[in-house]
């Protein structure tokens, strides 16, 4: 064998030995791919059934939820489905003086009273519902229920507030009622409830609503002794049309189950005390709010000591209008009324011939507004006690439901008049004589929820 031929064989083995090198290192290397797939996907796989596994549970939780009663859905407030629970929640700081010097406070009730109250309603037909509401007033600075006196008072022509002003015993002193609503007939219901002049009052006749120092809300009701809150009373609440809408009350009184005058110390009552009723036309839209209301409601008792043969009548009416003109709203009242009959006006005297007026404006700008009212009452009783009320407020409004305020306001009395300061949850103080002008300012905070 030459020399060629023995190269030619040796480089032949050579490149087999190569090939087989190569090939024994591919296949190790492909071994271990292998390897490292098949525990990447049994890692994949116990990831998936792990995340199946939190799934299931997940499905299984839902599915308990779901499978509780009605009012398990709403845990946070644990109310039943249609039940409301809401509140105003008002604290504030006054410094005011009625004739005994400059007295500083804490209170709860300047912009408006601190109340808390349940609404509900139940669909029992198609448009047909069940409602019904309670409200009790709270003054936060002692956590005492506000006990406003739910009877009247011999010939007391101011109806509890709902605030600290009375000495009765009811807890919910500011509404309590019941009855049907349909869509297309409106309302009826029965209990302890607004009337629809104090709607019109407190709501759409001043600028700064039924609390603030100054505000005629608190002071012009006492003309003709326009009701506000009245017991035993059915009211009607029509729907409305184009605008208009019916606020119709009537009242049965104290509900005095006897056939003749009772006397009872230095007053009398009878079957019929507190009986009467109110009613109220209303008008709402866009840019114009007004109301025109009236009322007859007969004293809850009478003085036959002093001279009174009767139970004197409450009468009155009322005209006001609100209306937005975008840089400010305008708002505008009058009122005027009798308490007289059963020789009210020669024995008790006091506002048995009255009117009044106020004007007022919002300024609102952004989060802030700027409130100013004037009021003026003339007394054409023989006592003769006129005066004027005068305030100013501005708020701050820092949420959607929470305001900052601060407020001034001045009680105007002539030489017999003696009218106290009010605000939305109590009196400023009994005026020291009469003749004095009462005054105050308070800071305070004001929250709905």
């Amino acid at each position: 064998m030459n020399h060629a031929a023995i190269f030619s064989r040796g480089r032949t083995i050579a490149l087999l030995l190569a090939g087989l090198g190569a090939a024994s290192s591919f296949s190790a290397h492909a071994e271990t791919e292998v390897e490292a797939l098949k525990r990447e996907l049994a890692e994949q796989r116990a990831l998936i059934e792990k995340l199946l596994a939190t799934q299931n549970s997940q499905k299984a939780a839902i599915e308990k939820i779901e499978a509780r009663p009605a009012q398990a859905a709403t845990p946070a407030a644990g109310l039943p489905q249609g039940l409301t629970l809401y509140g105003t929640l008002d604290v504030n700081a006054a410094a005011s003086n009625s004739g005994y010097g400059r007295k500083t406070t804490l209170g709860s009730g300047g912009m408006t009273a601190t109340s808390i109250g349940l609404k509900g309603q139940k669909q029992i037909a198609d448009g047909l519902r069940v409602v019904g509401e309670v409200e009790m007033g709270i003054d936060l600075t002692t956590g005492d229920a506000g006990n406003g006196a739910s009877v009247y008072g011999v010939n007391n022509r101011t109806v509890s507030s709902g605030g600290f002003t009375g000495t009765g015993s009811n807890l919910f002193s500011r509404q309590a009622y019941a009855g049907l609503s349909s869509d297309a007939w409106g309302s009826l219901t029965v209990g302890r409830q607004y009337s629809g002049s104090y709607i019109a009052a407190a709501i759409l006749g001043n600028a700064l609503g039924p609390g603030f120092y100054g505000s005629s809300a608190t002071w012009l009701p006492i003309i003709g002794g326009m009701p506000t809150r009245l017991n035993n009373s059915a009211v009607y609440r029509s729907p409305s049309y184009g605008g208009f809408n019916v606020h119709a009350t009537y009242t049965v009184g104290n509900e005095n189950n006897v056939n003749s005058t009772i006397v009872s110390g230095a007053s009398s009552v009878t079957d019929s005390s507190g009986a009467g009723w109110d009613m109220a036309l209303l008008y709402r839209s866009k840019t114009l709010n007004a109301a025109l209301t009236t009322w007859d409601v007969k004293n809850a008792a009478f003085n036959h000591t002093g001279g009174e043969t009767g139970l004197a009548r409450r009468t009155g009416w009322q005209a006001v209008v609100n209306y937005d003109l975008g840089p400010v709203k305008l708002y505008g009242t009058w009122v005027a009324g009798k308490i007289s009959g059963g020789n009210y006006q020669n024995v008790t005297q006091n506002l048995s011939k009255a009117d009044g007026w106020s004007i007022s404006a919002g300024i609102p700008w952004g989060r802030h507004t700027v409130l100013a009212s004037y009021a003026r009452l003339d007394d054409e009783s023989l006592r003769n006690r006129d005066g004027s009320l005068a305030g100013i407020a501005y708020t701050y409004r820092i949420h959607d439901t929470t305001w900052l305020y601060a407020n001034y306001g001045r009680q105007s009395n002539n030489r017999n008049a003696s009218y106290s300061l009010l605000n939305g949850g109590d009196l400023v103080g009994q005026v020291a004589r009469p003749g004095y002008n009462p005054d105050g300012f308070m800071v305070g905070l004001n929250t709905r929820f």
